[in-house]
């Protein structure tokens, strides 16, 4: 028996909390990013979470687990903070569920999101992009956060990369794209950069960046970057964090 459920469509959205603030700051934008690894890591990875995510902007999160625990983090500890949450799959077992996150001290104007075409291993569960539009110095800026197919040929990769950025084409304004890309070779690693090149996104290099892998990446559209570093002791998760400073 197939221990998961694909939520419908319509299910798959889930907002948490409401937001202090209508618009974003008229000056710099902190971003933090990271790859949770569903929270396994416990109680450590709870305390990482308070201390790099706290006062940022916004949180961007790729395998964010909603348990019966991860709400009241986030609803407890980031309470000026409204959340969207994007479900890939549920746990039967226990109805856990996981996907990606945004969550801002602003309120979105439009969220939405697009499913994978392909699954992984072709079958198994679909991966998710979740877009969030917001009002910034009276434009809209476009922050996307996702998680790229894994187990699949780099011809479903590469479909997987033009789904996420015909989407973003649609969209004229500032835009920040960051997440798991899953490029564990060279030829993925090219093949994103390229995809994301020709609709005008930066591809920003990341200080401190001593990873073997390099699978998260942060790009850009009408931002200058004013820091952008991997925090690479926090060990709580698989993935190590990035913490971005943007200005508009």
């Amino acid at each position: 028996m197939v221990p998961f459920k694909i939520p419908d469509m319509e299910k798959v959205l889930m907002k948490i909390g409401e937001a202090g603030q209508v618009l974003a700051p008229t000056s710099e934008l902190n971003i933090f990013v990271w790859n949770v690894y569903k929270g396994q890591g416990a109680k450590i990875f709870e305390n990482d979470f308070r201390k790099h995510g706290s006062g940022k902007d916004f949180i961007m999160l790729q395998e964010a687990l909603v348990d019966n625990k991860m709400p009241l983090l986030w609803t407890k500890d980031f309470s000026t903070y409204e959340w969207h949450l994007a479900q890939s799959f549920h746990y039967k077992k226990n109805q856990n569920s996981t996907g990606v996150a945004i969550g801002s001290k602003y309120t979105p104007s439009a969220v939405d999101f697009i499913r994978s075409s392909s699954r992984e291993f072709f079958w198994l569960t679909p991966k998710l992009t979740l877009f969030s539009e917001y009002d910034f110095e009276g434009k809209k800026i476009l922050v996307v956060c996702t998680h790229v197919l894994n187990f699949v040929t780099t011809g479903a990769f590469t479909t997987s990369l033009y789904e996420i950025a015909e989407r973003i084409a649609k969209f004229e304004g500032p835009v920040v794209l960051a997440g798991d890309f899953n490029t564990w070779n060279v030829k993925r690693h090219l093949i994103m950069k390229s995809i994301f090149r020709d609709l005008g996104l930066e591809h920003i290099d990341l200080e401190n960046d001593g990873r073997l892998l390099k699978l998260d990446h942060v790009f850009v559209r009408g931002f200058e970057v004013l820091k952008a570093e991997v925090h690479g002791s926090v060990i709580s998760s698989d993935h190590f964090p990035l913490e971005i400073k943007l200005k508009l």
